[in-house]
């Protein structure tokens, strides 16, 4: 089967219409509903209001995707076509005071503790992927058609603006060649890292696979975007924006994968990528068919996100 076929979402099984304005009622009503109240009871209890995102973004990719849920929670497949969803959440994470290292609620201007306004804020978080059989690599390889990540963030964290939330939706679609890192890497992590840790204690489980949204490795799996919308004063008469979707009949084959950002090259990569390309430079696009020229880095050693933050992968 080529890539073309295998990036065709299943027509029979689109059921979900009127995605749209479904999309802005279900964030409306599952989304900043919430976070309002637990906002307000954040103020009174001095407990973060952070709501995980698990199952509601089980809900926002059936209507993006427009297929419904198999209603089997974690049992079983996300998505009736086979799909399995992973979201993640850098919205309303617990901060840290630098003066007193004090947890700092995302809300709170000055520590509690000790007054001083010098707060660390967090904006990292994680997609997790659990391998720990070879049944489960299997199924991953030939039984899940594609894997769905959402993720819900600031769009302007460096201006410290906390009331505008974004929240983006990508497709890897696991069988496709554009996408093959994505087995590359899941392998490698069940291979290298789940096996090898089980060899030396075999009555703890492993982490499971850590992917982080706008990193390296992620933009080396060729995701697509399907959905991102603004959400703009998301504390106080907030206005939602979908600024892209893509129809969930529409074949992926010929959709652009991400850009991925100039800055998280290594000095080697961008070495690499000047010897290849003719008049290569920082403006270059780093689109799809130039990062065929770079490998997937080991996924054991330290890697870049944006922020200049380094985490584990």
């Amino acid at each position: 089967m080529n890539d073309f076929d295998i990036m065709q979402p299943n027509l029979n099984l689109i059921e979900i219409d009127n995605n749209e304005e479904l999309i802005k009622e279900f964030i409306k009503d599952m989304i900043l509903a919430p976070s309002l109240s637990a906002h307000k009871w954040s103020k009174i209890t001095n407990q973060t209001p952070n709501l995980k995102i698990g199952y509601p973004g089980q809900h926002l990719a059936s209507l993006i995707t427009g297929m419904k849920g198999s209603a089997t929670g974690a049992r079983g497949n996300d998505i009736i076509d086979g799909s399995e969803v992973k979201s993640c959440s850098k919205i309303d994470q617990s901060d840290k005071c630098n003066n007193c290292k004090t947890t700092v609620l995302r809300t709170t201007i000055k520590c509690p503790n000790c007054g001083s306004t010098d707060i660390k804020r967090n904006n990292d978080s994680k997609w997790l992927i659990p391998v720990r059989s070879e049944d489960e690599l299997r199924m991953l390889k030939e039984e899940t058609p594609r894997f769905i990540f959402l993720v819900t963030d600031y769009p302007k964290f460096e201006e410290n603006n906390y009331n505008d939330i974004r929240i983006r939706a990508f497709e890897i679609w696991v069988k496709s060649e554009r996408c093959k890192n994505f087995i590359v890497m899941m392998e490698s992590y069940y291979r290298n890292i789940f096996l090898k840790h089980i060899e030396r204690n075999p009555n703890k489980t492993p982490a499971p696979k850590n992917l982080f949204p706008d990193n390296y490795p992620f933009y080396m799996c060729n995701p697509i975007k399907t959905f991102e919308c603004i959400i703009t004063n998301a504390m106080k008469d907030y206005e939602i924006n979908i600024i892209k979707y893509i129809q969930p009949n529409a074949n992926r084959y010929n959709i652009e994968s991400e850009i991925m950002p100039f800055n998280l090259l290594s000095i080697n990569e961008y070495n690499l990528l000047k010897s290849k390309i003719p008049n290569f430079n920082n403006k270059t696009l780093l689109n799809e068919k130039i990062r065929n020229y770079l490998s997937l880095r080991d996924t054991d050693k330290q890697i870049k996100i944006i922020g200049n933050k380094k985490h584990k992968n």
